[in-house]
C-alpha cells in the first residue's frame, strides 16, 4: 500500500507542475470592453513602486479632460485610462511623450498581451542638427528617421528639420550619428524633444546614472584594475627592498674584510690610557741617586737640593710660578712633621716635595734642617723619628 501511495503522490505533483488551462473567451467582447483604453507605464522604478496613484491623478489634468477619463491602478507599475470618446484618446496619443516627476511614461492603446513590460515604446520628435542645407528635404530626413527607429512623420517646415520616430524604451538613445553623402562624412547631432530623466552613462530611459548596471560593471572593472596595479606595486616594492638588503649586506661584508689589527691597537690604546701614568720617572731615579750621595758626603740641604736639581742651561723651571700655590705646597710639605714620628719613612715622596720646594729656596731653606743619613732612607727596617716627611697622595699639579 505504501508503494501505491507513493505513485499517487507523484501523480499529484506532476499535475501541480502542469499549466492551468483557462476557458476560451469571446475576443470581440473583450476588444469592445477595452476599445478606448490607454495603458501607461512609468519607466523609473521609484515612480512605478510608490507614485502610481499620483500619476493617475496627474495625467488627466495635463490632458484637460478630467471628467472624460477614468484612471485605474492595475498593479505591476501600470495604470489604465478609459476615455469616454475617441477624439480625446487620439489627441492624447498625438501629443506624446509625457512624464511625471522626471520619469518618462510609455503610453499606448490596450492590446491583449501577457508581456509585463508593455507598453515599451515612446514616440519622440528628433531635431537633426549638422545636416547640410541641400540635404534638408523630406526624403533625406525620412531616411535618417528610418535609420533611427520606426518612422512616423517628418517636418521640414522649420530651418532645422525634425523627424518623429517610435523608439524602444529598453534601447539606448542615439545622441550622435554620422551620415555618408557621396563619400563625405557629416556628423549629425540629435536632440530629443520633451526628454527628461535618462541615464547619462548608457543613454537609457529605464534608470538613472547612479543605478546603471554598466556603471557597476565599470566600477568592478576599475576596482580590478586598481587591485592589479596595487599588487604589482607591492611586488615591485618587495623586490626593490630585497635588492637594497642584498646591497647593504654586500657592503657590510666588504667593510668586515680588513684585518683586526687596528681594532686591537685601539683596545691597547684604551687600556694604556686607563692605567695610571708614572710621574717623572727620570726625576725619581735622579732623586734616588742623590739620596745615596747624601749618605756618603752628608751635604747641606741647600747643596742637596741644588745637586739633585742642578740649575743648568735648559733648567727645570722656566716660568715664574704662582706664589700662592708655592706657599700651599710648602705648607703641605712642612706640615706633616708631627705625623712622621708614627709613620715609616718614604724617601721618594720627600724628594718630590723637596723638588717642589726648590721653586722658592729662601723660604724653604730657612725652615728645613740638614737631613742625615738615617733620615734620607730607612736602614734594616729602621724608621725615622726626627724629621717629618710629607706623604703625597696625589700628583702635584704642574707649575704655571
Amino acid at each position: 500500500m505504501a508503494f501505491f501511495g507513493k505513485l499517487i503522490a507523484s501523480d499529484r505533483d506532476l499535475s501541480r507542475e502542469k499549466p492551468i488551462k483557462l476557458p476560451p473567451i469571446d475576443k470581440a467582447q473583450v476588444m469592445q470592453r477595452f476599445e478606448r483604453t490607454l495603458v501607461g507605464r512609468p519607466l523609473l522604478r521609484d515612480v512605478q513602486e510608490h507614485k502610481l496613484k499620483a500619476v493617475v491623478n496627474f495625467l488627466p489634468t495635463v490632458w484637460r479632460c478630467e471628467g472624460g477619463v477614468q484612471g485605474i491602478e492595475m498593479g505591476e507599475g501600470r495604470v489604465h485610462f478609459r476615455f469616454q470618446n475617441e477624439e480625446d484618446l487620439q489627441t492624447v496619443l498625438d501629443n506624446r511623450p509625457y512624464h511625471y516627476d522626471g520619469s518618462m511614461i510609455a503610453l499606448e492603446r490596450w492590446v491583449p498581451t501577457v508581456r509585463r513590460d508593455f507598453p515599451n515604446t515612446i514616440p519622440f520628435w528628433i531635431v537633426i542638427k549638422g545636416l547640410p542645407d541641400y540635404r534638408r528635404e523630406a526624403v533625406s530626413v525620412q531616411s535618417i528617421g528610418e535609420a533611427l527607429g520606426e518612422y512616423m512623420a517628418v517636418d521640414v517646415s522649420e530651418p532645422i528639420p525634425r523627424v518623429r520616430v517610435m523608439l524602444n524604451c529598453d534601447s539606448p538613445l542615439i545622441m550622435r550619428r554620422e551620415s555618408d553623402d557621396a563619400g563625405q562624412i557629416c556628423v549629425l547631432q540629435l536632440q530629443y524633444e520633451k526628454l527628461h530623466k535618462y541615464c547619462s552613462q548608457c543613454s537609457r530611459l529605464t534608470h538613472e546614472a547612479p543605478f546603471c548596471p554598466e556603471r557597476v560593471r565599470d566600477q568592478h572593472h576599475h576596482r580590478d584594475l586598481r587591485r592589479a596595479q596595487l599588487q604589482k606595486r607591492e611586488v615591485e616594492e618587495k623586490r626593490g627592498n630585497q635588492r637594497n638588503r642584498r646591497e647593504d649586506r654586500g657592503k657590510e661584508v666588504v667593510s668586515r674584510r680588513p684585518p683586526h689589527e687596528p681594532t686591537r691597537r685601539s683596545h691597547e690604546a684604551m687600556a694604556s690610557s686607563s692605567r695610571p701614568k708614572p710621574v717623572r720617572r727620570a726625576l725619581l731615579s735622579e732623586l734616588e741617586k742623590s739620596g745615596s750621595n747624601y749618605s756618603e758626603a752628608k751635604p747641606s740641604t741647600k747643596e742637596w737640593v741644588s745637586k739633585a736639581f742642578s740649575e743648568t742651561e735648559g733648567g727645570l723651571v722656566t716660568k715664574s710660578p704662582n706664589p700662592r700655590r708655592i706657599t700651599q705646597r710648602i705648607n703641605k710639605a712642612l706640615g706633616v712633621k708631627k705625623k712622621i714620628e708614627h709613620n715609616p719613612f718614604h724617601g721618594i715622596r720627600v724628594h718630590n716635595h723637596m723638588a717642589l720646594a726648590i721653586l722658592d729656596p729662601p723660604k724653604v731653606l730657612a725652615d728645613v734642617s740638614i737631613p742625615s743619613t738615617s733620615k734620607t732612607g730607612p736602614d734594616d727596617g729602621e724608621t725615622s723619628k726626627e724629621l717629618g716627611n710629607p706623604v703625597v697622595e696625589k700628583k702635584p699639579p704642574a707649575d704655571g
